[in-house]
């Protein structure tokens, strides 16, 4: 059974997703004309990857939660968007606090809470390079640590090599065979702290190092992941 505190915790992060959620799907949908992939004889993908990776990541974590969470109170939620959703367990909240896994539960909204508030109010002057392997949390890097090349993690404080958690990040993209030209990668890349100009992807094009994967026009199409590749054996 749930403490009061932890009810009225509860009650707070379940309303603070359903009021974050609009702008957080704002965010996530500003669109680059990255290509999620090319389909067949290279024809261009319908679904460009949006431009705040962070936030597109996050909106799907919050989905797989509220699907969750409805499932556990036998909740029908097909053709319910998510801010519909969420209001509908916030009626059914005792069936979730008297659930023998009700810790998790809690713990699993607070932290996707907190990631929320950390989007929607970013710390000031810092960029957001992915999360920690071992808790999941997102980790925020301000322009020192950036250079320091490592990061402590704010909850479990354990000490990551930036460029390994960056690497973890661009997987993700290349998994989905994401693509664009110079300047679109360079755009994409620069909210991660990732800063490789649209001249020196080009440059890297120009001498062979990376492979044109299609055309968009006059401009050579590169994989995020071989810019990326070059970008770490040029820094060793």
């Amino acid at each position: 059974m749930a403490s009061t505190t932890t009810a009225k915790r509860f009650h707070h992060d379940l309303r603070s997703l359903a009021d974050g959620y609009g702008v957080l799907c704002l965010i996530a949908e500003r669109k680059a004309s990255v290509m999620a992939r090319h389909s067949g004889h290279g024809t261009r993908s319908v679904a460009p990857i949006p431009l705040n990776l962070g936030a597109w990541q996050l909106r799907q974590d919050i989905d797989r939660l509220v699907e969750s969470l409805a499932t556990a109170i036998g909740l029908r939620y097909r053709h319910m968007d998510t801010v519909s959703l969420l209001k509908g367990i916030m009626r059914y909240e005792p069936r979730l606090l008297n659930r023998p896994d009700m810790p998790a539960i809690v713990e699993l909204t607070r932290q996707a809470a907190i990631r929320l508030d950390r989007t929607l109010n970013p710390p000031p002057e810092t960029k957001m390079i992915g999360w920690c392997p071992a808790c999941g949390f997102e980790l925020r890097c301000d322009e020192l640590e950036l250079k320091s090349g490592y990061k402590a993690c704010d909850r479990c404080s354990g000490e990551y090599r930036i460029k390994d958690i960056q690497r973890a990040s661009m997987l993700r993209l290349a998994v989905g065979g994401s693509r664009g030209t110079a300047a679109e990668i360079s755009r994409l890349l620069q909210p991660w702290g990732i800063d490789i100009k649209s001249n020196t992807i080009s440059h890297w094009g120009a001498r062979g190092l990376i492979q044109p994967v299609g055309m968009d026009g006059e401009r050579p199409v590169f994989l995020v992941w071989d810019v990326w590749q070059a970008h770490v054996r040029k820094d060793g």
